[in-house]
């Protein structure tokens, strides 16, 4: 092609038709241009389809990694529902020795941790073009990781420092560890603690206020929101198949 285009100015010299010659030079350059555009749109098309099917990809494994963090926060929602009518009978001064029955000595015992799965929203971020869903995406996990995990947290040492303050000060230490501390399991003095201690019925009326204030309706609304999120991911990921 580039050999006929080069006889034809030749001949076009050759035969001293200098007008005509230019106009074809100025026609040839208009086709090279469009060439070079077709080329570019080829390539810009190409690519914006290699990062659409990146996205769908990222969109798959953030579709499952948030089935299995709604899981996992719903476990943890149900855990503290369960234990919420003996905190709210310490928190209105009704402890009584039936509370023992229903884990009032466990209450700062454990508390629910939260691992969130976050490949497929680690690779959302690198992405250099963010749509609105993808931002949604990013958002509640920044939500979930900075807001609710610390508070999480916070309770996680709350649990722990009296753990180790128990341990520290209470011969009957190893005695909590090893039962299940009911009405007729467990030593005098250790139900008197968990029963008329003012130091441990603050301690849980301070994890009362920071798991039924802050950390629970966080949860509550971090499932809402994957449950939204989900649907619209599943929406797009069903037009492709």
């Amino acid at each position: 092609m580039i050999k006929l285009f080069r006889n034809i100015r030749k001949k076009l010299l050759e035969q001293g038709k200098t007008a005509n010659y230019l106009k074809y030079a100025i026609g040839e350059i208009i086709l090279v241009v469009i060439g070079i555009l077709i080329a570019l749109s080829i390539n810009n098309w190409n690519e914006n389809r290699k990062e659409e099917n990146r996205l769908l990809n990222i969109y798959s494994l953030i579709f499952i990694d948030m089935e299995n963090d709604k899981k996992q926060l719903i476990k943890n929602l149900e855990f503290n529902n369960e234990r919420q009518p003996v905190f709210k009978k310490v928190l209105h001064d009704s402890i009584t020795p039936e509370l023992l029955d229903q884990g009032l000595s466990r209450l700062l015992g454990n508390n629910s941790r939260t691992v969130l799965n976050k490949t497929g929203v680690n690779q959302l971020r690198e992405l250099q073009n963010k749509d609105s869903l993808t931002l949604k995406i990013i958002n509640i996990y920044d939500i979930m990781e900075n807001t609710m995990l610390n508070i999480e947290n916070r309770i996680s040492n709350e649990v722990r420092d009296h753990s180790d303050y128990m341990r520290d000060h209470y011969d009957w230490y190893p005695e909590w560890i090893n039962n299940t501390i009911m009405q007729d399991v467990g030593s005098y003095e250790l139900h008197n603690y968990f029963l008329n201690d003012k130091f441990y019925r603050n301690r849980l009326i301070s994890v009362y206020q920071q798991t039924y204030n802050n950390y629970v309706p966080l949860i509550i609304y971090s499932i809402e929101t994957l449950t939204n999120l989900q649907k619209e991911l599943g929406s797009i990921l069903n037009k492709t198949k």
